[in-house]
């Protein structure tokens, strides 16, 4: 009979998605993991496969509890939770931005799946920001619109990492106002 392991999975994803976050994938190694997490190499592999599986396991948490599905589905849908999903990343306490934003600069190197599943959250956000569009009145291109909106949020998550959230309200109010026109 094996040990009971002395951890809790939640909290072991939290931490590895907070060093992930912070360093990246490749900057990651097994040691970093098991210092952040507090738990060996041994207890960390009797949870996952490997390193590989550790960071895809903490996109699939970080997409799991991220508020920005949360935002974008409150009704009534419309342009107040375009504005609230956009300004949500200035609030973050933490790591700056989003942890899939910011993971996609490693986008190359990363596991199959894990990109697999980024590209899953992508398209996720995309229609509900789409829908949040429609529901506003915006009629047309509005598939070119949100694309807009997630490559806009995306740098804005990237500008977080070297910027204060209040220099980053005046572009984000900026590029609201432009998309209303």
């Amino acid at each position: 009979m094996g040990r009971a392991k002395k951890f809790i999975r939640e909290d072991v994803l939290n931490a590895a998605t907070q060093l992930f976050w912070e360093k990246g994938f490749a900057d990651t190694s097994l040691s970093d993991l098991e210092k952040a997490t507090g738990v060996n190499k041994s207890g960390l592999y009797s949870e996952f496969k490997d390193k590989e599986d550790i960071f895809f396991e903490c996109l699939k948490h970080y997409k799991t509890n991220h508020p920005g599905y949360q935002i974008l589905s409150t009704a009534p849908f419309g342009w107040a939770n375009i504005e609230n999903f956009m300004k949500a990343s200035l609030t973050c306490k933490g790591r700056k931005g989003c942890f899939m934003s910011n993971s996609l600069r490693e986008h190359a190197i990363l596991p199959k799946k894990a990109k697999s599943l980024m590209t899953e959250d992508s398209q996720d956000y995309l229609k509900l920001i789409e829908k949040n569009l429609k529901a506003a009145g915006i009629k047309k291109e509005t598939q070119a619109m949100a694309s807009l909106i997630m490559t806009f949020g995306a740098g804005i998550s990237l500008k977080l990492n070297a910027m204060k959230p209040s220099d980053l309200m005046i572009e984000i109010d900026t590029f609201l106002e432009l998309l209303k026109k």
